[in-house]
């Protein structure tokens, strides 16, 4: 080339949910016997979910009754009448909410949404991630920012709860924060926070003069007696506040990629406000966000059968959760929260439990060879060389800690699978396979 057009910054960009099917696909290449049990992402539908009846019929009656348009763009920030239905929604659960319509902004998912927030801070301006931390957030903040994010600690020993101190300590040690992301309910741990954490975490914010990021695409997904605390309502009039919310999980649709942006308080700092508008200037760059689940969204929510659905929902999701919990916690070595919103569970190595020769038997040898070539990879974290070791020997696909970011060692597993016999049996061989694991060395 003619100047150099690699950019040096894409070794920040780490997403360890989709890495790791690549080494998954090298091994069915070379030995084609495997039969991977894919725990590495919450994909509902590939997990057996069904798609509700009341789901289709609204499309079928949605394509009938609006014809062409559904197939053709919306407004470039998302069809009016449904940002406009997103306000009347966001007072159900915050009645003194004061969001307007042309700052609700739809995306294709909030992947689309991630991406077309963080390029809009000014250059040097950080948004505190927590850690472990969703991996799309922080390497696009990392990517952005330049140079690896800035943390803040969720405690393991506290239910995952945000390290409060922590926090603040970060905040004093790095001026160039200009906002904390919060993922309510947490998504790698399956953390609920409590009303008074939230509260907390206002406070800071007001203190500090920062903005809060709240990704609540999962906020629905609340159960084991915990109850969702809308930071809406509590940040409400106070703070500037920037809620992610999105259509895939509330619905076995991840397909759809219907995902928005709430911008709430935007009046409170003109600084704030203007930011806002360059986020929208960027949304518009992206044309329009996918069109028929931003014509089908407001009929799903008011559907009569939605609340029973996702009783029903989220009950099968705690039995799931904590099945998976009372096996795996009792296996020596780990430490295992049990799982109290969206899918996911983090369960950690005891310290000091891990190193680099422990081992899995490989029945194939080509397999073998391949996996120690790439676990002989020069700073690998030993909780994603056990999951390569994991996926090679078991066919059971976990993501490691390390590619959250996380602090701790350990492994991010799902807890959708529906089929009692086979989520018995996948998390039986798990518990086993950590055992000999830790046993072999």
């Amino acid at each position: 080339m003619r100047q150099i057009v690699a950019n040096e910054k894409v070794s920040l960009m780490h997403y360890g949910i989709r890495e790791i099917v690549d080494v998954a696909q090298k091994l069915k290449e070379l030995d084609g016997s495997y039969n991977f049990v894919m725990e590495n992402i919450g994909d509902p539908i590939a997990k057996s979910w069904e798609v509700p009846k009341f789901l289709k019929e609204l499309i079928h009656e949605e394509v009938d009754k609006a014809g062409d348009k559904v197939f053709g763009y919306t407004h470039s920030r998302g069809k009016v009448e449904t940002r406009q239905w997103v306000v009347e929604y966001a007072k159900r659960f915050s009645p003194s909410s004061t969001l307007d319509y042309e700052y609700v902004l739809f995306t294709s998912g909030l992947g689309a949404a991630i991406s077309a927030f963080y390029p809009m801070l000014p250059a040097g301006m950080r948004i505190m991630q927590p850690t472990p931390s969703y991996p799309t957030h922080a390497s696009a903040e990392a990517f952005h920012g330049g140079s690896m994010s800035i943390f803040y600690n969720l405690d393991p020993d506290n239910d995952w709860q945000p390290d409060l101190g922590h926090m603040e300590e970060q905040i004093q040690a790095h001026p160039e924060v200009v906002g904390l992301l919060i993922i309510n309910p947490n998504n790698p741990t399956g953390a609920v926070y409590s009303k008074e954490t939230l509260e907390a975490i206002v406070q800071l914010a007001e203190k500090y003069s920062l903005m809060l990021i709240s990704d609540e695409v999962y906020f629905r997904m609340v159960y084991n007696g915990y109850e969702y605390a809308q930071l809406t309502e509590v940040a409400q009039g106070r703070v500037p506040l920037v809620v992610m919310r999105g259509l895939s999980k509330d619905v076995p649709w991840p397909g759809g990629r219907c995902g928005w942006m709430e911008f709430h308080n935007v009046d409170l700092d003109p600084d704030f406000k203007a930011f806002v508008e360059g986020v929208k200037k960027r949304v518009l760059m992206e044309v329009c966000s996918v069109s028929l689940p931003q014509f089908v969204l407001p009929g799903i929510y008011d559907h009569p059968e939605y609340e029973g659905w996702l009783a029903s929902n989220n009950a099968e999701l705690e039995q799931n959760g904590n099945a998976i919990a009372e096996v795996l916690g009792g296996v020596k070595g780990l430490k295992v929260n049990r799982t109290n919103g969206a899918f996911y569970m983090m369960p950690l190595f005891e310290e000091g439990v891990l190193n680099d020769k422990q081992t899995l038997p490989i029945a194939n040898d080509d397999a073998r060879a391949f996996l120690e070539k790439a676990v002989a990879k020069e700073g690998m974290p030993l909780d994603q060389r056990f999951a390569y070791y994991v996926l090679a020997s078991t066919g059971i696909c976990i993501v490691p800690a390390s590619g959250f970011f996380s602090p701790h060692a350990g492994f991010r597993l799902t807890t959708l699978d529906r089929d009692p016999v086979r989520r018995k049996d996948t998390y039986a061989r798990l518990a086993s396979a950590v055992e000999e694991y830790l046993g072999s060395a």
